[in-house]
């Protein structure tokens, strides 16, 4: 039979493998975003196509596939508009 203090360690260590595994998939998520310069990045809009209206921008600056901060009316290659 498992004591209390052996079952509150156990639980213990758990919440604390679980918080760092956390921590370790957003860094993961933060370092695998291109760089601006890969994607060809520029403050302005292409033909009429702009951050604002693709589906990776988070106003007011960011991107989930690219380097922050971006530019709402900035684009780069890797757009794809809003559905």
């Amino acid at each position: 039979m498992a004591s209390r203090r052996g079952v509150l360690g156990l639980a213990a260590g758990a919440l604390a493998l679980g918080s760092a595994s956390a921590a370790g998939l957003a860094a993961t998520a933060a370092a695998a975003k291109a760089s601006q310069k890969s994607v060809d990045y520029q403050s302005h809009p292409k033909a009429g196509k702009g951050c604002n209206t693709c589906n990776a921008f988070q106003p007011p600056s960011k991107c989930k596939t690219v380097e922050s901060p971006v530019e709402a009316g900035g684009w780069c290659s890797q757009y794809k508009k809003n559905a």
